[in-house]
């Protein structure tokens, strides 16, 4: 699928259903959601789908463990639900996580609590037949983890929720399922202005940011999708004016060490905030802070005092050499758009999402408090709003619907089946580790990958000596996957820049081959390969002091 120079005028003289702003998890599940339904969508976001806060996440698809303390019963058991419907959805991309909740003497979360906690979110999981989250004495914690610190150890909560591997790829999933259906989705693409008329806003005038070619698209509904530019977006369409702030925004941090665990640990700091050491990759995956953050969401990296705030409360806890500050192979730092609550803490202000109907008609729908777990369910909310204003009916299709490029409906599906790779080994020479990689980034429709690699002559070639993707996997983001630029490729259809090397060891090469795909001038082959080195030195910035 190539970028041209008129992308946009499919657009010409048409009046959609909706216009959704914003290609993160929240719109792309929306976009999704209304494309199942027959509705017909255009789907904008100003730079790659899952680029903002969606690949800034703990790569978790859970519960929500800490909201019971917030008594948000509601959100645990919509959070639980959707942690179900997602294992079913993705199996590709969603893996079952052990965590271990360590107790030490004098904690403010003692035993007798995190027992009361791990009786309700068992009592909350759906479809429920055993109990599956249990309290473990001292000698029990430390046989399943023994790094962990022994000394004051009264005991420990255990429990499952799911490892998310890609997140970039779960949004990319939604996108690619709603253009199957329909929906005319656009990265790089950003809203100018809006159209006014006798019903409030009717539309938007977006531009291309590639050709930078405008187009107005008229719409009867718009969702405003924006994440921590929701406020901005509502300013620029002029329906704020009763409520200027729908959103609280607050910054979180993760760092990635050495490989520490195989369970994830889940552990209490010093001013109560909940920390997370999750095993993802190679890396223990550390984070996350939650602090309020007023300034551009475009301009946001880890500093130095956020990481060593991290790094010291996990050593109380995981006393390992590793956990030290010359050990920390990156950093990534993302935006919050959580519902603005007066008064409140930033971390206990709630996840749940809200819908927020604006202009004279209420048909400028805006979203916020959006929860990675509850993108499907959040969207099934925004699509009956939006056809209850289109004065239509249609069900949404979206919990059943796989997640897997197919579309097809998950009670068919027995994952292992195509979980086996031991034909295609004979018939590539790929490893067994190349193809399971395959199939946990493209699930069932791994296949055309493996189909495109025989076409090409250097088709099952590594793209980078220290990571598995191939040639093949270049060749399909540019073609199928929307793919534009370096970054695209190395963050988000591939997981290469999110690996030990960051994607150093193959920038320059792949970015060469991308620039013959793409067509790319010298000049432009020059930006890119900048514009990546640019982002691993944010990733890197904590180091400088």
């Amino acid at each position: 699928m190539r970028v041209t120079s008129n992308r946009l005028t499919s657009l010409n003289d048409t009046e959609l259903d909706a216009v959704v702003i914003g290609g993160g998890m929240a719109g792309a599940g929306v976009a999704r959601d209304l494309a199942l339904r027959g509705a017909s969508v255009a789907l904008f976001e100003k730079g790659d789908f899952a680029s903002g806060t969606s690949s800034k996440s703990s790569k978790l698809i859970h519960g929500g463990l800490r909201y019971l303390e917030l008594a948000d019963f509601k959100l645990v058991r919509e959070s639980l639900r959707e942690k179900k419907t997602l294992e079913r959805l993705a199996p590709h991309l969603v893996r079952p996580l052990p965590f271990l909740v360590p107790v030490y003497r004098g904690a403010a979360r003692g035993l007798i609590k995190v027992r009361l906690g791990m009786w309700l979110y068992d009592l909350l999981t759906p479809g429920k037949t055993t109990e599956r989250y249990r309290v473990l004495s001292p000698a029990a914690a430390l046989a399943l983890v023994p790094s962990v610190q022994a000394q004051d150890l009264r005991g420990a909560g255990y429990y499952f929720d799911d490892l998310l591997l890609y997140p970039e790829r779960l949004c990319l999933e939604n996108v690619l399922s709603a253009v199957r259906h329909g929906t005319r989705a656009f990265n790089y693409c950003e809203i100018e202005e809006f159209v006014h008329g006798r019903g409030g806003v009717e539309g938007v005038q977006a531009r291309d940011l590639l050709s930078g070619q405008v187009q107005t698209v008229r719409a009867k509904t718009i969702v405003n999708c924006a994440g921590p530019w929701v406020d901005r977006v509502r300013a620029m369409a002029r329906v704020a004016d009763r409520t200027p702030n729908l959103l609280r925004t607050t910054k979180g941090i993760h760092c990635l060490l050495p490989r520490m665990t195989d369970r994830a640990v889940y552990l209490s700091a010093h001013d109560e905030r909940m920390i997370f050491v999750i095993p993802w990759r190679e890396f223990s995956l550390v984070g996350t802070t939650d602090t309020d953050f007023t300034g551009d969401p475009d301009r946001i990296w880890a500093t130095r005092e956020e990481v060593t705030y991290l790094l010291d409360e996990v050593a109380k806890v995981l006393p390992d050499k590793r956990v030290a500050l010359e050990n920390v192979s990156y950093t990534y730092a993302g935006v919050r758009p959580l519902s603005y609550e007066p008064g409140a803490s930033a971390t206990r202000v709630s996840r749940d999402h809200k819908v927020v109907p604006e202009g004279p008609d209420g048909r400028f729908l805006s979203i916020t408090g959006t929860k990675l777990t509850c993108f499907r369910s959040l969207a099934e909310d925004v699509g009956d709003r939006v056809m209850r204003a289109l004065g239509r009916r249609e069900p949404s299709r979206t919990d059943r619907a796989m997640l897997d490029g197919t579309d097809e409906d998950a009670g068919k599906i027995e994952v292992r089946a195509w979980m086996d790779v031991s034909e295609e080994m004979a018939a590539t020479g790929l490893s067994k580790s190349a193809l399971r990689m395959l199939v946990e980034t493209y699930g069932r429709t791994y296949p055309r990958v493996l189909d495109l690699a025989r076409k090409l002559p250097d088709g099952y070639e590594r793209l980078c000596p220290s990571n598995l993707e191939i040639v093949a996997q270049l060749h399909h983001a540019v073609r199928e996957e929307m793919a534009v630029s370096l970054q695209d490729v190395l963050l988000r259809r591939t997981g290469i820049g999110q690996s030990r090397c960051q994607g150093l060891d193959c920038a320059e090469s792949i970015a060469g081959r991308m620039a013959e795909l793409a067509g790319w001038s010298r000049r432009r082959l020059e930006a890119e390969i900048a514009a990546y080195l640019e982002h691993v030195e944010r990733s890197r910035r904590f180091r400088q002091r």
